[in-house]
């Protein structure tokens, strides 16, 4: 993708384009008629560069529900190879890790996209449902104004599509998300948190660690040289407080539901474009 097409993406709108075209009806028949959900994700996805911000805001929101069926749900949805989901038949000796990360997704990927799966329990012959990822095109873009994050990849077509939009928490005015092109750079599960002002370290499971159980690590080369900006969950006080607002110290912050969805979806090297 290129840099335009990543600005356009990551604004989630093109100056001066026509107005989308009404969706509503077509969301409401996917909602009773799954096969009309992958031709759904694929014409909004290719819709909101192309239309103002606002717009493609209100189409991403609306489609979510979709993705979440889609990418992080055992699939039964006709036509979803088009968007990247494939069939792979466990090979013997083959280990669900080693499936993973040649998708270049984590393994817990698998256990989204498979009803009742047991790592423990893959054998040679089964056929696994898996994400495809292994093009590297996956990004994710936080829009730090609308305090979104979404997720997109390029699919077998070759088109971007959509696949995770969420609202997010973000820094405070006087520690504002920095904007930038950046990547992953860190994976953590079940971090230490260490207090910004204080610099006090909190281990996993102290009630003071806010964490959540996840640290994604942002390269800071990308940010003007600002450390210690990552995603990550937030336990330290009720998402009303925090959720679509700024009042970090400079992180995005993410309900534990959707930051696990990122953890397991975006690996180290994944690029990640933070805008305004």
């Amino acid at each position: 993708m290129s840099r335009t097409a990543v600005v356009a993406l990551a604004a989630l709108s093109l100056s001066q384009q026509p107005a989308a075209p009404d969706f509503g009806q077509r969301f409401r028949t996917a909602a009773q008629e799954p096969g009309q959900i992958v031709p759904l994700v694929l014409d909004v996805s290719a819709t909101i560069p192309k239309v103002d911000a606002t717009t493609g805001q209100q189409l991403a929101d609306s489609l979510e529900p979709y993705l979440r069926q889609v990418f992080f749900a055992p699939s039964s949805i006709p036509g979803v190879e088009r968007l990247g989901v494939v069939k792979h038949e466990v090979k013997s000796g083959e280990l669900p890790g080693t499936i993973a990360k040649r998708a270049r997704v984590g393994a817990g990927m698998l256990k989204y996209l498979n009803a009742q799966y047991d790592e423990r329990r893959v054998n040679a012959g089964a056929k696994l449902n898996v994400l495809e990822l292994s093009n590297g095109s996956l990004q994710l873009i936080v829009d730090i104004q609308r305090y979104r994050l979404a997720a997109w990849h390029q699919t077998p077509e070759g088109q971007f599509v959509l696949n995770m939009y969420v609202a997010v928490g973000v820094g405070a005015p006087e520690s504002p998300t920095p904007a930038g092109t950046t990547k992953i750079v860190d994976r953590v599960r079940n971090p230490a948190w260490t207090e910004p002002k204080t610099k006090q370290v909190f281990p996993h499971g102290d009630p003071g660690n806010v964490l959540g159980g996840y640290w994604i690590k942002l390269d800071p080369e990308g940010l003007g040289g600002v450390t210690g900006i990552g995603l990550h969950g937030y336990t330290g006080a009720p998402s009303i407080d925090w959720l679509s607002k700024g009042s970090s110290s400079g992180c995005v912050r993410m309900l534990q539901p959707d930051i696990d969805r990122v953890f397991e979806l975006a690996l180290e090297g994944t690029k990640v474009v933070l805008v305004r």
